[in-house]
């Protein structure tokens, strides 16, 4: 049995390997060593040093490498070492590439007077196939689609599209054979299994191919493509125009690049960054991307410490309340982050499209409003413990005693009662107030992963902070109706 090895052990030997080399100054040496790597792994090498420094190596690596190594780089490292190659050099290896990859590398170009040089160092047919793709949005299906493919007319046989796959120079995996008629336009699609099970070579592809055929316009949106990809299963995906006409077709490791794109975004916006530092940014630009967020929580927090300071004369009395306020504004704010999270993952999974919004919310609702029962009861019981423990809650309860016709022994229970329902309330009012909020922005079409970043954990806590102080302040109005203004 061969000896298993840990991938992480051998990238960084790999590195410290690199490293020598280039120490050494052995740059020949790295062409013979490097050469039988993936191209992935030789990427994702290269990616942990700086662009001025990868030149050299890139440049060492053996012609038939570079432009598989360039098109696996991160864009914004791609591009930057592109930049930093001589025009023609970079034409060369770009040319080389598919042609998805070369409008992906060029595209993230600052400046657009190099593009345009290493696009005119290449061939006629790639050249224009790179500028027509860098003319969509980057995140459209235009702007993720290959032109690499294999076409055929109907009435073309079996055999001939077969000879067709087989006589077909790309790179990239052949899965289909798309049937088109006049003007490109888009009449099925044929996959290879399909054509090798047939018997009879010599029939026409009309006659065997799907007309069904599952195909997204050039401004779809990347998302919408690979749900697409996910929910039909498909490997390829045919692009379009308006006019159904055939401009390209997407894999399905463009899809996978999508989603893991996606979370990435998703992920950063629910920290209260933005995706731009993904890239090696400063400090300063950093900062300058998570600022406003952090500001807003700035704001979040004088908002709160505005409410405390109103409404202290009312605790002033009933310290033991004022002593909950940090926990029923953490349990209503992680109630709603909760109930915000579960609809995002409903709404981006297409669950929440497939069903009624409506009675999500409702779902959601009746969970916090069960979920604050019982923590509701739990913290009743706590303040309980607390005024018969504690100096200051014995205090409250002979104040309690004191001010009211109630008796001391029904003085803690009537105060207890105040935080368990009013933590009950604020978790009630956090899961319906967190579903709600995706829902809003997917009408709106906004990114829904908004709805759990800092903003909307801000508001939880006012809310939660505020539904506390009224229910805390209506039931002590009628407990101690002369201690509360």
């Amino acid at each position: 049995m061969p000896e298993q090895t840990n991938p992480s052990d051998e990238a960084a030997g790999r590195k410290e390997r690199l490293d020598e080399l280039v120490e050494k100054g052995l740059m020949g040496q790295i062409a013979s060593e490097f050469a039988d790597q993936p191209a992935a792994d030789v990427a994702e090498l290269l990616s942990h040093y700086p662009v001025e420094e990868i030149v050299p190596i890139f440049k060492a690596l053996p012609a038939d490498l570079q432009p598989d190594v360039l098109a696996e780089l991160p864009s914004d490292i791609g591009a930057g070492l592109a930049e930093a190659l001589p025009a023609d050099t970079a034409a060369d290896i770009v040319n080389e590439m598919a042609p998805d990859d070369a409008a992906d590398v060029l595209g993230e170009l600052d400046d657009k007077e190099v593009s345009s040089k290493i696009i005119e160092g290449m061939d006629e047919e790639n050249a224009a196939d790179v500028s027509r793709l860098m003319t969509y949005p980057e995140d459209s299906a235009g702007g993720i689609m290959t032109t690499d493919l294999v076409e055929a007319s109907p009435d073309r046989t079996v055999r001939s599209a077969l000879d067709a796959v087989a006589e077909n120079e790309d790179d990239e995996h052949v899965y289909q054979v798309f049937v088109v008629g006049p003007d490109r336009k888009l009449l099925g699609a044929v996959s290879i299994q399909d054509l090798l099970r047939q018997d009879d070579d010599s029939v026409p592809l009309s006659s065997v191919m799907d007309e069904e055929t599952h195909a997204v316009r050039s401004d779809a949106d990347q998302q919408e493509v690979a749900e697409i990809m996910a929910k039909y299963d498909l490997s390829v995906v045919p692009v379009v125009d308006d006019e159904g006409r055939l401009l390209g077709r997407i894999t399905h490791d463009d899809a996978t690049d999508i989603i893991k794109e996606e979370a990435e975004e998703d992920i950063l916006t629910l920290a209260g960054a933005g995706d731009e530092e993904l890239g090696n940014v400063s400090a300063w630009r950093s900062c300058w991307y998570r600022l406003p967020w952090l500001l807003i929580t700035l704001l979040g927090g004088v908002v709160t410490a505005t409410i405390l300071s109103s409404f202290q004369s009312t605790f002033a009395l009933v310290i033991v309340l004022a002593a909950f306020i940090p926990n029923v504004m953490g349990m209503g704010g992680n109630t709603g982050l909760q109930s915000s999270v579960l609809m995002i993952r409903e709404i981006a999974s297409g669950t929440g499209r497939r069903h009624s919004l409506g009675r999500l919310f409702l779902h959601e609702l009746r969970t916090g409003a069960l979920m604050g029962l019982i923590c509701g009861f739990g913290i009743f019981l706590c303040a309980l413990a607390i005024m018969f423990a504690t100096p200051s809650g014995r205090n409250a309860i002979g104040l309690a005693a004191e001010q009211t016709s109630l008796s001391a022994g029904c003085a803690p229970f009537a105060v207890a009662s105040v935080a368990g329902i009013a933590l009950f309330c604020a978790m009630t009012f956090a899961a319906g107030f967190g579903a709600v909020v995706p829902i809003v922005l997917d009408r709106f079409k906004i990114d829904t992963a908004v709805a759990s970043g800092p903003f909307i954990s801000v508001m939880d806590d006012i809310s939660s902070l505020l539904i506390y102080y009224g229910v805390s302040w209506a039931m002590l109005a009628r407990i101690l109706p002369r201690a509360v203004p």
